[in-house]
């Protein structure tokens, strides 16, 4: 698998060569919400923060068709290595990362539990937009409900078929900011909740998603 590439689609791959930034004062004050949450994230070798979330539905059983009333918690993976996985649509790197995590997913899922955890949108309509999202036609605002949240993951997991479970992040995005997820992220939780693999703050290139693989193929 290649180490050089952002993603396994060569649309973003090209979009990331003429990437341009927001203005300083954008990026400055984005910087500043982010530290403290990637200050208090868990380290290699510290307990995973526990967390809830309501599971996204994926016959539609709920009356917007979105999620259900089943929630999945740290704790219902106890006796489990558990692999983590924070993304979002709107991000062009996870997005065109999809297809791997799937691969891997296929083919460790018999080893390890998967939980993706869809959070906020890293470049909605309404905030910092990117042209790759036009070019693909991902566009969405950044969603005020929960239920606005569960239909773009919905859309997401559909569009891209998204294999492993999937949970939705609150909308005081209180996982998110536990283990500072955004914009994208990978965790290995071992079987007694203690973080055993933290990559590095997205978005990232496959050569990060090749060293979380290699670590859970021991």
């Amino acid at each position: 698998m290649t180490d050089h590439n952002w993603t396994l689609d060569p649309a973003i791959n090209v979009s990331m060569e003429t990437f341009e930034l927001p203005p300083a004062s954008f990026m400055e004050k984005l910087m500043a919400e982010r530290a403290p949450i990637e200050a208090g994230a868990p380290k290699v070798g510290d307990p995973a923060p526990e967390f809830e979330a309501q599971c996204l539905s994926e016959e539609g059983l709920s009356e917007d068709g979105t999620s259900t009333d089943e929630r999945v918690g740290l704790a219902d993976y106890r006796g489990r290595d558990l692999a983590l996985i924070f993304g979002n649509v709107t991000c062009p790197i996870y997005r065109g990362q999809i297809r791997r995590l799937n691969e891997i997913y296929d083919e460790l899922n018999d080893r390890y539990k998967f939980l993706l955890i869809y959070i906020r949108e890293a470049h909605p309509e309404d905030g910092w937009q990117v042209e790759i999202n036009y070019e693909q036609n991902v566009i969405y605002d950044q969603p005020v409900t929960t239920a606005e949240r569960c239909a773009i993951a919905q859309a997401c997991v559909r569009g891209h078929e998204i294999k492993m479970p999937v949970a939705v992040d609150d909308m005081n995005n209180t996982i998110n900011n536990l283990y500072a997820g955004s914009p994208e992220r990978l965790y290995l939780v071992d079987k007694d909740g203690i973080v055993r693999y933290r990559s590095v703050p997205g978005p990232f290139k496959l050569d990060v998603i090749e060293d979380w693989y290699r670590v859970l193929k021991g």
